[in-house]
């Protein structure tokens, strides 16, 4: 459950990175500020689903595959219509999708086969 804490804290750091490059858009006028409005409620999900996993809340872990799994199929579209940072910082971000969904996927192994405490 650690690992996938760390994954879904990764996704939310790389999130959180985004927002500073598009509040910096936004500052110089080239991005509208709705566009910050995804990302924080992404920061915000992916960090409470990194707590709940860190706690062990098993529930978390196949809820967290959503989110990695639907951040990775929007990474890999993004890559495909932007220029070469587009594509540096997306294939970051699905490698990060990646690890997270793997480690959540064998965290949720490990409490279905009573490899970690339960409850």
């Amino acid at each position: 459950f650690i690992l996938a804490a760390v994954g879904a804290w990764l996704a939310g750091a790389y999130w959180a990175a985004i927002t500073l490059l598009l509040t910096l858009g936004v500052a110089a006028g080239s991005v509208s500020g709705a566009q910050i409005i995804l990302p924080c409620v992404l920061i915000a999900l992916y960090a409470m689903r990194g707590y709940q996993l860190f706690k062990g809340d098993p529930a978390a872990a196949k809820r967290i595959l959503w989110l990695h799994g639907v951040g990775g199929v929007a990474a890999i579209v993004y890559m495909m219509s932007g220029g070469a940072i587009v594509m540096v910082l997306n294939g970051i971000k699905v490698l990060i999708h990646i690890f997270g969904a793997i480690t959540a996927i064998m965290a949720s192994r490990a409490y279905a086969t009573g490899q970690v405490a339960r409850g």
